[in-house]
């Protein structure tokens, strides 16, 4: 720094400031910089040139992003040079901790930053300056999206789990519903590829979010069948370990497309390409291939990782509905064809023995026969220890009678199959959740009664723990709302209605001080802050609900109740209400409140209703609360999720509440008919 521009620095900083503030800044953490008004450099300390390197002495602050590297946090584009927070300063305002990403010129590290700028005002108030704090936030910054990106894999499989379980045994769903979920989740484009009984590799779906890629796929790609040997999908089905192209050129991938695919290369573009393979204990079933646009981002490890889980998932699902086809298949034709049966028996036992899920045998009194490798894995019983023992030894205490009572009506022919998610004891005792589908087999097709039963079993105890997973989240994200809306309260209270009250009673101060017509502009102004002032508190107490603590949800509705009628005197509200005092748990409280709340407010935004009435009740067991409107109604989705993709989040906000507790959901209307909302929730943690 010059000794003119040390004078400089001198100037602007407050006059208690010396050389020893200097050496002080020089040791500080966090980069600080001194501009003055026209956004010259004046200071920078040591921790500056660590930071950004050697400031130019004459740099333009709107041209701190091009020449410093500063973006938004896509990383792409430079961050506005006019909204640079030393900018902002010098007009007066202060920034603080502005958050972005640092990026170098040249081979420099990328690290995520906090920027703060303060004006500096000389002796007349005039600013003469800026002082700039830039502080590293990498580490930080990287934990919140390490939490980000896990969430957002557990939310990713659970979803992709659960549309595989609705598909059932649709092979076509499965493998569309797979390519769909990895397009969405890693993008841009995926074409999902299984092997045939030829041993070539068919198309079996493609997907992508853009209608014209999505397009040119269908056309081009879905009915083609090739040779293993060509392609790099055939390279890795053979292979069996992913690809990962992080950058691929167009000479790159005339090299190793097909060619029917070239179309696709020159009007969409690709920039990246990502192949995992399909793999199942008897061996390769397919590949999943993903590649992102042109100018895309490029395909990293952990995206490698997501979808070699997804893969692994479809791979179970896949095998799931071959089996399930084979075994059918080869049942039919037992009787028709000798040979056929020689040849079932053969294919049968490989698929028996190397099959990803476990298959277990029973004769009609529900004694073992037969189990094959997969389900000695899952129970962890050899195969003499379980030969001949009851289906009951299995079962877990707590789920034995039900299906003991569905295997018995299944052994009556009262229906040919059941599918049941229930918990197992294996050998060392350890609970094992698993998804068992049972099916009676009649060797004669005028048999009234199965000869045998067979349960075909995939362990679902990863997936329990996902759901478990999700619910702790949503619940750990609901408690985390309320916090914030009990925080906003707070502030509310102590920041801009304590500012309200102070300007009301100096309004009220200067009345006497002034004459005539400007008495009445301040009593029109006392009452227009006295009317904001009204609205902020309602909003806190809307935030806040003053009873739930205290006095119980009979309480708090009453308190609501009570400003609701005030408010909307045409609305007739009929209130029903056990005293419950403190009997009921705070979360089953806040709960139900929060419902109450919402289905109010959907009566006033949507019902057109003139009379709601309020039911609660509850006993040791469980707390009912019902709404009731009789407003114009509407028609109730089958799925929660129908709403929020049409913006509406409070129903499904509401049924996820009650779902966090253990409880159930309903709303019962129709167009013209009014509507009921009716919440349970359990006072008592369910034993599962």
């Amino acid at each position: 720094m010059t000794a003119e521009s040390g004078n400089e620095a001198r100037e602007l900083l407050p006059k208690t400031q010396d050389i020893h503030l200097e050496a002080v800044l020089d040791n500080f953490p966090d980069a600080v910089i001194v501009i003055d008004q026209e956004g010259r450099l004046i200071y920078s300390n040591q921790a500056t040139e660590a930071l950004l390197g050697t400031m130019p002495a004459n740099i333009d602050p709107e041209h701190w992003p091009e020449i410093l590297g500063f973006f938004l946090d896509d990383g792409v584009t430079h961050y506005p040079g006019k909204k640079m927070p030393l900018l902002r300063a010098l007009t007066g305002e202060s920034v603080r901790a502005e958050e972005m990403i640092l990026q170098p010129p040249g081979e420099g590290d990328r690290h995520w930053i906090a920027m703060s700028a303060q004006p500096l005002a000389g002796e007349n108030g005039q600013i003469s300056g800026a002082i700039v704090v830039i502080r590293d936030i990498t580490y930080r910054k990287q934990i919140e999206l390490s939490r980000e990106n896990y969430a957002r894999r557990v939310e990713a499989l659970y979803a992709l789990s659960r549309s595989i379980a609705e598909s059932g045994n649709d092979l076509s769903q499965i493998v569309n519903t797979v390519a769909a979920h990895a397009a969405q989740h890693l993008g841009d484009g995926c074409i999902l590829t299984l092997l045939n009984p030829e041993n070539g590799l068919k198309i079996a779906a493609v997907h992508h979010s853009d209608p014209n890629a999505r397009a040119i796929l269908k056309e081009i790609m879905v009915t083609q069948e090739y040779e293993l040997e060509k392609g790099i999908v055939g390279g890795v089905v053979q292979a069996g370990e992913p690809l990962l192209i992080p950058s691929a050129g167009p000479g790159q991938l005339e090299a190793i497309a097909l060619p029917e695919f070239s179309r696709y290369v020159k009007e969409i573009g690709i920039h990246s390409v990502l192949v995992v393979p399909i793999k199942s204990r008897s061996g390769a079933l397919g590949a999943i291939g993903l590649f992102r646009d042109r100018e895309g981002f490029a395909y990293t490890a952990d995206n490698q990782s997501l979808l070699s889980d997804i893969a692994h998932r479809a791979a179970l699902a896949i095998e799931h509905c071959i089996l399930i086809e084979s075994l059918q298949k080869e049942i039919a034709e037992r009787k028709t064809v000798q040979k056929a049966l020689d040849d079932s028996e053969v294919r049968f036992r490989s698929i028996f023995e190397s099959a990803a899920l476990g298959v277990k045998i029973f004769d009609l009194e529900g004694n073992i026969l037969q189990i094959n490798p997969a389900f000695r894995e899952i129970s962890r019983y050899s195969e003499y220890e379980i030969i001949g023992a009851h289906l009951s030894k299995l079962l877990h205490p707590a789920d034995s009678a039900r299906t003991l009572h569905l295997f018995e009506n299944l052994k009556k022919n009262l229906f040919s199959n059941f599918r049941l998610e229930h918990r197992i004891l294996d050998k060392n005792g350890s609970v094992v959740w698993v998804n068992t589908i049972y099916t009676g087999v009649k060797t004669d097709v005028g048999e009234d009664r199965p000869s045998f039963i067979f349960g075909i079993v995939e362990n679902i105890t990863e997936r329990k723990h996902i759901e478990a997973e999700m619910v702790e989240l949503k619940g750990r994200l609901h408690g985390n709302i309320e916090k914030e809306r009990l925080r906003l309260a707070q502030e509310l209270h102590d920041g801009p209605m304590q500012d309200l009250y102070s300007a009301i009673y100096q309004i009220e101060g200067l009345r006497d001080s002034v004459d005539g017509p400007h008495q009445e502009m301040l009593v029109g102004i006392k009452n227009d802050l006295q009317k904001v002032l009204h609205e902020l508190r309602a909003t806190a107490k809307e935030l806040r609900p003053p009873t739930i603590a205290n006095f119980g949800l009979e309480k708090a509705i009453r308190s609501h109740a009570e400003d609701f009628k005030e408010k909307y005197p045409d609305i007739s509200l009929r209130l029903s209400l056990a005293v419950d005092h403190q009997l009921l748990p705070v979360d089953v409280r806040l709960v139900l409140f929060r419902i109450y709340q919402q289905a109010l407010a959907n009566v006033i935004r949507h019902a057109a209703a003139d009379e709601v009435h309020v039911h609660f009740v509850f006993d040791a067991e469980e707390a009912t609360l019902e709404i009731t409107d009789n407003g114009s109604g509407f028609t109730v989705p089958a799925n929660w999720l129908d709403l929020t993709r049409r913006g509406h989040f409070g129903l499904a906000g509401a049924a996820e509440r009650a779902q966090v507790l253990g409880g159930s959901f309903t709303v019962e209307s129709g167009p013209g008919s009014g509507t009921t909302v009716r919440v349970t929730l359990p006072l008592q943690e369910s034993p599962e």
